[in-house]
């Protein structure tokens, strides 16, 4: 087999035409490493606004579940405002009670911290990203305000219990009915600012089986055991744990 080597250019113009061809191959490669670059972002991002989009829906599906109680909820703390006052005027109690608790679910952003940590996110829009910013942030103050609400209401529970009033108890439960009511209205806010935002980036809520009767529906004077099945039987998929 004959080798030929490179023949040096004799021309100016064959010298031109020859480093012409060397620059537009360099060029076309290029050209195709970053096709192949914005490519693949372009899919990363796609799958990112994706994972994103479903979890921020999920969550909107929570706050729109917590919202059919609400109702059963601000009665409840209407009636335990009323329970409180009785005792206090040391009017005994109608037997037995039932005090329950509103509803809580985590609000996880573990698809979202993986998309900001991977970098799609940054790749996404600027209005985008302050749109995914403040869902987030207000996801994480709603379950945050939830936790609080827990806890007063953790101490409204020991009115099941019918304790003898003292005015270091009385104060401690009317503490803690204005924190539990304070919490409910905070909740009632965050969500409503969310929904808002998801409006403005076209994210629906996921569509959410509904409570068939949640733990503060249930009727005041109801004896534990059977405030407990009823629970029970009024959650979506019956499932069996205890109530505080």
């Amino acid at each position: 087999m004959d080798i030929h080597k490179p023949r040096a250019a004799k021309t100016w113009r064959e010298f031109f035409i020859e480093l012409g061809t060397i620059v537009t191959g360099i060029l076309i490669a290029l050209a195709l490493e970053q096709g192949v670059e914005w490519w693949r972002d372009h899919r990363h991002v796609v799958d990112a606004r994706a994972n994103i989009r479903a979890e921020i829906s999920a969550h909107l599906g929570l706050m729109a579940r917590r919202s059919q109680t609400e109702t059963c909820t601000s009665r409840r703390l209407d009636e335990i405002g009323a329970l409180i006052a009785e005792a206090s005027a040391g009017k005994p109690a109608q037997a037995p009670i039932w005090i329950g608790h509103p509803g809580i679910w985590p609000m996880p952003d573990g698809r979202y911290q993986s998309a900001v940590q991977s970098g799609s996110v940054s790749l996404m829009p600027s209005d985008e990203q302050a749109g995914y910013s403040n869902l987030y942030t207000a996801f994480a103050e709603y379950y945050a305000t939830e936790q609080d609400e827990q806890k007063a209401w953790a101490e409204l529970r020991t009115l099941e219990q019918q304790p003898v009033t003292t005015p270091v108890s009385d104060w401690q439960l009317r503490s803690a009915l204005q924190q539990a009511r304070t919490a409910r209205w905070q909740l009632e806010a965050v969500a409503g600012a969310a929904r808002n935002s998801a409006r403005r980036l076209d994210i629906e809520p996921e569509q959410f089986v509904p409570f068939k009767l949640q733990s503060a529906c249930i009727p005041l004077h109801t004896a534990r055991a059977e405030a407990l099945k009823l629970v029970i039987e009024g959650r979506p998929q019956h499932q069996v744990y205890d109530e505080p």
